[in-house]
């Protein structure tokens, strides 16, 4: 398994507290981060070929 660090500035740590109280989404960021990565891939060719 891979550790992805993310630093943020106070501003955007700050924009981020306020988007996960009305985004259900942003509160689970490697959920979040998973999925959109799973997405991306499944429109590599290598993603589709494994459909």
């Amino acid at each position: 398994m891979k550790t992805i660090t993310i630093r943020l500035p106070d501003v955007e740590a700050a924009m981020l507290v306020e988007v996960q109280k009305v985004n259900k989404a942003y509160r689970d960021l490697q959920g979040l981060l998973i999925s959109q990565i799973q997405q991306e891939y499944a429109k590599t060719p290598k993603g589709r070929a494994s459909r």
